[in-house]
């Protein structure tokens, strides 16, 4: 158990989906022990992730005034309630690293971070401990058509995919607003 927290907690501090990972250990460890697993692998990510966030804020940023910027940006967003943050974690809708460090940037309480996000894990779990259970007539399916493709290797590429779809997006647009494709292209010439 104690490797499968550990891999399942170093592949979250990378921009690479563990859905995959926590599917196949639900399958492998059942409901139970796979819970267990998820949850401190879950809570030693969150530990790590908000660290990150105090340390990068307690950097000094004298570029482009970033510093007076970011003390704005602190003293708006401080007045979030624990209820708000709960509801944007429910919802899956911001990519739960970056709302952890950030958290850790603005110095919210590690405590409420605890518990927002361990809150907001419960339903989950059982979602994805239902896809667990699925996965072996899932990949029964493909194989009868002919595809011999495992379901977590399945959501394996679609999460990457997103991912890289999302971060070719995000960089478009950067180069837009920064004009850097003429900037560029004034390079090449």
């Amino acid at each position: 158990m104690i490797q499968a927290i550990l891999i399942i907690c170093l592949v979250s501090l990378t921009p690479f989906p563990s859905l995959p990972l926590v599917i196949y250990y639900y399958s492998k460890l059942g409901f139970i022990d796979g819970f267990v697993v998820v949850i401190v692998a879950s809570n030693l990510k969150i530990l790590i992730h908000y660290k990150l966030g105090r340390l990068i804020r307690n950097k000094k940023f004298n570029l482009f005034n970033l510093d007076t910027k970011i003390s704005k940006i602190e003293k708006k967003y401080n007045s979030l309630k624990t209820k708000e943050i709960l509801l944007i974690r429910l919802s899956n809708l911001f990519i739960t690293r970056i709302l952890n460090i950030f958290l850790g940037f603005i110095n919210f309480s590690l405590r409420k971070t605890y518990f927002i996000n361990n809150i907001a894990i419960i339903p989950w779990q059982l979602l994805y401990f239902y896809f667990a259970t699925k996965v072996d007539y899932l990949s029964q399916i493909l194989i009868n058509f002919g595809i011999d493709l495992s379901i977590v290797r399945f959501l394996s590429i679609i999460s990457i995919t997103s991912i890289s779809f999302l971060a070719i997006r995000i960089l478009v647009q950067l180069c837009k607003k920064f004009n850097l494709i003429k900037y560029i292209g004034n390079i090449i010439k």
